[in-house]
């Protein structure tokens, strides 16, 4: 080309090109050669200063001003000075046309709808011809400034406060900006490097923006410095404020899509939320077991799993391993490189596409109790489509905090709602076997009752005959000891079926078999059934003596009553009496107590539905026997509560039904 047009650029001068792009630039030159101050120069003189520019002519003019530098061509003809000033205002006008359109694509790279912060600062990288940039901040949670972006490879991509950096300079209250030469040298001979403090929000953030140029001295002034000072802290605002929105939405989720009772459910959904909005490869929540010994996940989202686990898993809490050490410490924590932090990698690992390489666990507290930990793995961008690992910022480590401290809360709710729904189903239940014992209660005093109904009656008639044969006599004798066995019975009833003792308090203990179990029923229960069933009962005490169970003297003694009384009911047609006896179950761990009968057989298709509650069997509803078909249930309910058993052990001849009393403390009671 002819004319050489210069744009002056803080005392530099930029060659610009013959491209349609205004903003093209051919070479940086420095702007203080002495020969540009001369009015022309030769073409071999200028070679030494543009020495990659084909310089045809032998002498050129030289016109500098404070707005560009121009060279054209010397050639002694007529119309010179109309040439050079046509020149110059080609020259003004390219320069300016320069200048804006450079203006112009910062602006529109800034103000583009979808921007991100590393486009942003390159923006203002090419704004001021700078051959390389990099953001660096500094995140408060894990004292330590992360590479947010940069137009470079770095040998590190976070650095911590301790270590000897000059990053570190930016921590310093008196820092603001810095022009100077690299303090260590660069491969690609970067010789000037501009700092620029930021302080990103109002949480005391701060950042560290570095603009490189490979000319000596090249200084941004300060005024541009608070240019881009405001610019890039408003639009790390913007960007944190984007993710902010993300977290808030999931955070209104806790108010829409979770239902009580239904924690799991929506956590599986929680998990692949946050995965997407908080951009990572996996995300995984560990909560405590009531015993606060392991920790078991719950829910996980990564590559192959999209909320429910595959399989279970849980950590032991003091296994020492990072999940679990957030949960006893009750502190965040953190891996910028698990390779050196973890190089073990032991326990719960998600399917990620990227090896692990980063981490945060963070703790779910609820009224200052550690109810579990939640955790996400390998922070990653996406550009062009494709994923790259990138640092945690300090906005992540705020959002996550935000949103575990809802999650802890949401957690423990449930845990009241199921302690709630627990104590109302034991409610409930007290409410049933209330009404059950009320049952039995009721049908076991209606015989005695009945008796006190009809034997004064019976020995006031007797009394009243003018003559009292010995016959007479000896009927009134009997009705009175009906009366004395039946007011036994009905005591007996009384005392056993208090229902403040057997619905409200227990009272599980070391047992004498005989002396607390079977002679307490026995010594009431035999003249009764004599009475009223001509029956007698036949005790084995070999297999019982000095026999120690563990249970609750009341509830066994309502078991036992069951059972001699069913036997005395149902043994119809024999006058073979009752059985009782008993011996170790196999195990040595049960004592079974076995009551036979002769009478009524069981029917092979009832063994199974006659412990049911209301379950009667046929051969003693045909026989139109009483009864509620509660009692056996009842008696099984109270023996399953004691950790022990009611088996129906024979159906025929003889019928046999065993309790079966533990020996000792079962292991949760001791």
């Amino acid at each position: 080309m002819d004319n050489f047009i210069f744009a002056k650029v803080r005392d530099y001068l930029l060659l610009l090109g013959q491209s349609e792009d205004p903003t093209a630039v051919i070479d940086f030159f420095a702007e203080g050669e002495e020969l540009f101050n001369e009015p022309n120069a030769s073409n071999t003189d200028l070679a030494e200063v543009l020495p990659n520019q084909n310089l045809p002519h032998k002498l050129y003019d030289i016109t500098n001003n404070d707005d560009f530098l121009l060279l054209t061509p010397d050639t002694r003809l007529l119309g010179k000075k109309s040439a050079i000033q046509s020149a110059e205002n080609e020259a003004k006008e390219r320069v300016t046309e320069f200048h804006l359109a450079n203006k112009t694509r910062l602006i529109s790279a800034l103000y583009a709808e979808s921007t991100s912060l590393p486009e942003y600062v390159k923006a203002w990288s090419e704004y001021f011809f700078c051959d390389h940039f990099s953001l660096w901040i500094y995140n408060k949670y894990t004292k330590a400034f992360t590479r947010a972006t940069g137009s470079f490879e770095s040998p590190q991509s976070y650095i911590f406060e301790h270590e000897d950096s000059t990053l570190n300079d930016a921590l310093l209250d008196s820092y603001s900006i810095e022009c100077r030469a690299p303090r260590e040298p660069f491969p690609n001979g970067l010789k000037t490097v501009n700092r620029i403090k930021l302080t990103l929000g109002y949480d005391g953030t701060v950042g560290l923006l570095s603009f490189y140029s490979r000319h000596s001295d090249y200084r941004i002034e300060p005024s541009s410095c608070d240019e881009v000072r405001n610019s890039i802290e408003t639009k790390y605002l913007q960007v944190r404020q984007q993710a902010h929105q993300a977290m808030d939405q999931i955070n209104q989720q806790f108010i829409g899509a979770y239902e009580a009772g239904k924690l799991d459910e929506f956590l599986h959904s929680m998990v692949c939320q946050v995965k997407q909005s908080f951009q990572c490869e996996a995300c995984s929540i560990f909560v405590a077991d009531d015993a606060q010994q392991n920790l078991s996940l719950v829910a996980t989202c990564d590559s192959e799993l999209h909320g429910r686990p595959d399989r279970e898993y849980s950590y032991q809490v003091d296994s020492g391993k990072p999940t679990t050490d957030v949960y006893l410490n009750q502190r965040i924590a953190f891996s910028y490189d698990l390779s050196v932090d973890d190089p073990d990698n032991v326990g719960y690992n998600e399917q990620t596409e990227h090896p692990p390489t980063n981490w945060i666990g963070a703790p779910l507290i609820s009224a200052g109790r550690c109810l579990g930990v939640f955790r996400v793995r390998n922070k990653y961008e996406e550009v062009d489509g494709k994923q790259s690992i990138i640092n945690f910022r300090s906005g992540d480590f705020m959002n996550l905090l935000s949103l575990c401290s809802n999650l802890g809360n949401l957690i423990r709710i449930e845990s009241l709602f199921n302690e709630t729904e627990r104590k109302l189903a034991e409610t409930n239940a007290n409410i049933i076997e209330m009404n059950d014992f009320n049952k039995v209660f009721l049908h076991e005093i209606r015989t005695p009752i009945s008796k006190f109904t009809m034997a004064p009656e019976i020995i006031k008639r007797t009394l009243a005959r003018p003559e009292i044969s010995p016959e007479n006599l000896e009927r009134v004798i009997r009705q009175l000891d009906d009366i004395q066995v039946m007011g036994d019975r009905l005591e007996f009833i009384a005392k056993t079926f208090n229902f403040n003792q057997i619905v409200t308090r227990r009272d599980f203990k070391i047992l004498s078999v005989l002396r607390d179990i079977i002679f307490p029923v026995i010594n009431i229960t035999r003249a009764y059934l004599r009475k009223q069933y001509d029956r007698d009962i036949d005790l084995d005490t070999t297999g019982l003596n000095s026999i120690r169970v563990y249970g609750d003297k009341t509830l066994l003694n309502i078991c036992f009553n069951t059972l001699i009384d069913n036997a005395g009911k149902y043994s119809v047609g024999t006058r073979k009496p009752i059985d009782v006896s008993g011996g170790y179950h196999d195990s040595g761990d049960f004592f079974d107590v076995v009551v036979s009968n002769y009478g009524l057989p069981i029917l092979e298709e009832e063994r199974e539905r006659l412990l049911e509650n209301g379950v009667r069997g046929t051969e003693a509803v045909r026989q139109g026997i009483g009864g509620t078909g509660i009692g056996l249930h009842l008696a099984q309910r109270i023996m399953h509560e004691g950790k022990g058993d009611l088996l129906l052990t024979s159906i025929k001849d003889p019928v046999s039904f065993t309790l079966r009393i533990p020996v000792r403390p079962q292991e949760r009671d001791t």
